[in-house]
């Protein structure tokens, strides 16, 4: 036979479900006010617009002519239509909107990357809410390029605001945009 609780004991265990309740109640109160305040953390990106000499704009102009940028613009059309592209390709595709796809893009960069290839940065001009990062990689002997990845960047609420100020003028560019 179990022995009694002392009085103050069973008291304190009659006790013990609210109190694990009331904590977990405060934790998620603490992240929930901790958390969105990281989304407006500073960001690095400049708040001014950026001014680019007609030189330098000459320069990042010759980014949409490469052609793993054009395939990007490419594979987008194909898509919407239904026609070109992978299966694996429309996968990665499809889990965002495709009024995405509908309108220009901006090369935000362009770099190598370490396992081949090239991983090129976007921000689409009628949607620049968000920023994405496609890895497009040349296939086998012929070298068909591909898209291996397609994904939003890890950019806060803030970064998002600060490059549509910094790039305006990039953004609004329809001649050049791809």
């Amino acid at each position: 036979m179990k022995a009694p609780l002392p009085n103050h004991l069973a008291v304190a265990h009659r006790h013990l479900p609210i109190r694990n309740a009331f904590c977990f109640t405060c934790i998620v109160l603490l992240f929930t006010h901790v958390l969105p305040a990281q989304d407006n953390k500073s960001s690095n990106i400049p708040t001014e617009e950026a001014q680019f000499t007609p030189e330098q704009l000459e320069q990042y102009y010759v980014v949409y002519k490469n052609p793993d940028v054009r395939y990007l613009r490419t594979l987008f059309d194909g898509y919407l239509q239904a026609s070109g592209g992978t299966a694996q390709e429309h996968h990665l595709l499809d889990k965002w909107d495709k009024a995405y796809f509908r309108g220009k893009f901006i090369v935000m960069s362009r770099e190598a990357n370490t396992f081949g290839g090239t991983l090129i940065t976007i921000l689409f001009q009628d949607r620049p809410d968000r920023v994405f990062l496609a890895w497009v990689y040349p296939e086998a002997n012929n070298k068909t390029l591909t898209l291996r990845k397609f994904d939003a960047g890890d950019f806060s609420e803030e970064d998002i605001k600060r490059i549509n100020a910094r790039y305006k003028a990039l953004i609004k560019d329809k001649k050049h945009a791809m």
